[in-house]
């Protein structure tokens, strides 16, 4: 947030991202436009989402290296044949997209790709899955070692290699302000989602 220097930076920062967001809004809705236009519509699967997402000054941070909901949250919508014009609460994730396409053109994964994480969002949308746990690792720029996050359908846990975890209940708290990884009565929860992240990859090695 210091590196932006003045109140004035910092809004002209959030307004130019926000103004890109509406560019590109605008663009897909062109896109959504010209295929309708077509007859394409009723053919053509649309997937819009997006790598990541910025911190954008929440508590101070603009980039994207930490593990909140601002930068691991992302768009992720569909439309197309098979689509059904509603949300799915269920927890989905880039992984997902891959076995999506193949569910889409219809052609079985070989015994390789089975084997990959991820589950096509159309048999999602159908066939809901309570309790799914979202994944998101970051290794990158800002981050001096490795951050994990998983979370269930309530709640978000941290895990930052050589610090402190940090435990997020998003039904109550979705802004993400209450820290609960050092609540006692929040130890089972961060105890059973870091075993499941451990179930999942070894964050040390």
């Amino acid at each position: 947030d210091d590196e932006l220097g003045t109140d004035e930076r910092r809004r002209l920062a959030i307004a130019s991202y926000l103004g890109l967001v509406s560019f590109l809004d605008e663009q897909v809705g062109r896109v959504l436009a010209a295929l309708d236009d077509s007859g394409l519509a009723e053919e053509t699967l649309v997937v819009y989402t997006s790598d990541h997402g910025d911190n954008l000054g929440a508590r101070g941070a603009w980039n994207k290296s930490l593990m909140y909901r601002e930068s691991t949250g992302v768009p992720l919508v569909l439309r197309g044949p098979g689509v059904p014009q509603r949300a799915c609460a269920t927890n989905t994730s880039l992984v997902d997209i891959f076995p999506t396409v193949l569910d889409a053109l219809g052609v079985a994964p070989d015994a390789a790709d089975a084997s990959l994480p991820g589950r096509s969002l159309l048999r999602t949308l159908a066939e809901p899955e309570p309790g799914r746990l979202a994944f998101s690792e970051y290794h990158a720029i800002g981050s001096p070692s490795a951050a994990f996050m998983v979370a269930d359908e309530r709640y978000k846990y941290h895990h930052y290699v050589g610090f402190e975890p940090e435990l997020f209940d998003l039904e109550d708290d979705p802004e993400e302000t209450r820290d609960l990884a050092a609540s006692p009565a929040h130890r089972t929860v961060r105890e059973r989602l870091e075993q499941r992240l451990r179930e999942r990859i070894d964050p040390e090695a």
